[in-house]
């Protein structure tokens, strides 16, 4: 049974989204609350996507997009600023709840100032450091007042060390369920879908454009000599432009297009993708597009990873199976020649490409029920509180 829309004047709610899929996901969530909560005002950190959702930005998501221990310390002091920034704007406006989205290297430690300040806090999107820093989901469990994960088998990880943890389904099902057939969504990108298409998705932060995007080329180029039909495409992420892309294409001339977003749907004309390691690689899994997992640190950040990773893989969709249905290719495995081998081995040879994507195809049932953005926002709406009522209970220490 649905329940009718509150109308109730209830304190804005502050969300933070500091990287670009969390800006995806904050825009669903937002909508999603605003089914049940019409008058609900959401301010905070976050990018067009969330803009788009009604959200009031008093920061850009492109302000803390960087990965990596050495690249966050770079932004700490401004980071700090930030934070400090939007607990103010929360206590001018009488916010009672934030919601952080992802984003560990910046929300963790918000997630501690926002606690003392007396906010509850929700964490959509669950940290990963049950795979780099175990010990400290201890630690999370005495800022974060609600866990909401994306996956099963995060739960019990959480619960464990006495999170209040629940799982709310990943929304990437529900933004994937309606997507054209491949010759439909090559015709839209213009491109041939007669001729083989290989899709690069660099990723969405600027020093993963600068290491990612030329290998990617560098191995598109091996690919075009042996195949010279094969088309390229690279769907820019909003945190990025598309002048910084072309920039790096000025000096080689090669068939490939660059488009604003659209990741989806260049994954779904595409017969081969090249993805940084993050939610491109579970797009391009639920989407069922073969694809190699790449990624590239700063050596100083690689050589702490090493030494903290507790799980096999980087890829989610190797995560997510619990076995390598992708092959993955890591700072200095990441080279041209071993890159175009693994494209051209799924281009030239379509029973192994028809093979992945059947075992893709098992992803969907691993993540569970679709709605996951409708779930997500239940949880926060518990947390909701007319304006006027009493805030949370600050904590000390």
């Amino acid at each position: 049974m649905e329940h009718p829309p509150h109308t109730e004047n209830y304190a804005p709610l502050l969300m933070v989204a500091a990287e670009a899929s969390g800006d995806q996901h904050g825009a669903a969530l937002v909508r999603a609350l605003h089914e049940h909560f019409p008058p609900l005002q959401v301010y905070g950190l976050g990018g067009d996507h969330m803009r788009a959702a009604g959200v009031e930005t008093l920061f850009d998501v492109r302000a803390l997009n960087v990965v990596g221990v050495v690249e966050i310390l770079a932004k700490v002091p401004a980071g700090l600023r930030m934070a400090h920034r939007l607990l103010r704007a929360a206590a001018c406006r009488g916010t009672r709840v934030v919601v952080l989205i992802d984003a560990p290297g910046f929300n963790l430690t918000l997630a501690r100032l926002a606690k003392r300040a007396g906010l509850s806090v929700v964490y959509y999107i669950s940290p990963q450091i049950w795979a780099w820093r175990p010990h400290r989901v201890k630690k999370v469990a005495r800022y974060v007042d609600k866990m909401l994960t994306l996956f099963p088998f995060e739960v019990p990880l959480y619960t464990a060390a006495g999170v209040d943890a629940e799982y709310v389904g990943h929304p990437l099902l529900d933004a994937l369920h309606c997507l054209p057939a491949p010759t439909q969504a090559a015709q839209t990108l213009g491109l041939d879908a007669r001729y083989p298409i290989m899709a690069l998705l660099p990723g969405s932060r600027r020093q993963e454009l600068r290491r990612l995007l030329p290998p990617m080329l560098a191995a598109f180029q091996r690919v075009q000599r042996r195949l010279p039909s094969v088309q390229g495409i690279i769907p820019v992420a909003s945190t990025l432009t598309i002048a910084e892309v072309q920039q790096m294409l000025r000096h080689t001339p090669l068939p490939v297009t660059v488009i604003a977003g659209q990741s989806h749907t260049a994954l779904r004309a595409a017969d081969m993708a090249l993805v940084a390691s993050g939610t491109a690689t579970l797009e391009a899994g639920l989407i069922g597009t073969p694809m190699v997992v790449v990624y590239k640190l700063h050596p100083v950040t690689a050589w702490l990873a090493r030494r903290v990773l507790r799980i096999p893989y980087i890829g989610l969709v190797n995560i997510v199976a619990g076995r390598p249905m992708v092959p993955e290719l890591l700072q200095e495995a990441l080279c041209p020649q071993t890159l175009a081998a693994l494209a051209l081995h799924c281009l030239e040879h379509p029973e192994v490409a028809q093979h992945i994507r059947s075992e893709l195809a098992t992803l969907r049932h691993a993540l569970g029920t679709a709605d996951g953005a409708r779930r997500a926002a239940a949880c926060v709406g518990q947390f909701l509180r007319p304006a006027g009522t009493c805030p949370a209970t600050p904590v000390t220490g």
